[in-house]
């Protein structure tokens, strides 16, 4: 089976399993819930209901690690160390799009919108599979 990216859109690409995080709370809180979860990224909550200021990544936490001891886990907040702004990207992106965006960006994760309203998150992760899968 052939797929060409071009034709498959973010929102068929994305998960939908949306995990959140607290501007306020401490990283170690949000670390814990994406082991939890089982997630490598959170979106953060702003102050009205569409409105999203960052999104907390592995790589935001494990760069934290590379200028702190693990000890600032319990004094750090996620509006210190979260990626801002959230790079985000509408539901009918094509997936070459959303690669082209990532690799500009530096990202590997993007919030999947329907106008204001987030509906998933795209990973390269999920780009990956899908070509894999593509390419069987």
């Amino acid at each position: 089976m052939s797929t060409d990216l071009r034709s498959v859109r973010a929102e068929q690409a994305m998960a939908t399993d949306l995990c959140w995080a607290e501007p306020h709370e401490t990283v170690r809180t949000a670390a814990m819930r994406m082991r939890e979860r089982r997630v490598r990224a959170l979106l953060v909550r702003g102050a009205s209901e569409h409105d999203l200021p960052g999104i907390l990544t592995s790589k935001d936490i494990v760069n934290l690690l590379g200028s702190q001891d693990v000890s600032a886990f319990d004094v750090v907040t996620v509006a210190d160390v979260m990626t801002r702004p959230a790079i985000c990207v509408g539901k009918d992106t094509n997936l070459v799009d959303c690669i082209n965006l990532m690799r500009m960006s530096g990202v590997r994760r993007m919030p999947v919108l329907d106008g204001i309203r987030v509906l998933g998150i795209l990973s390269s992760s999920d780009v990956f599979a899908l070509a894999l899968d593509a390419a069987d």
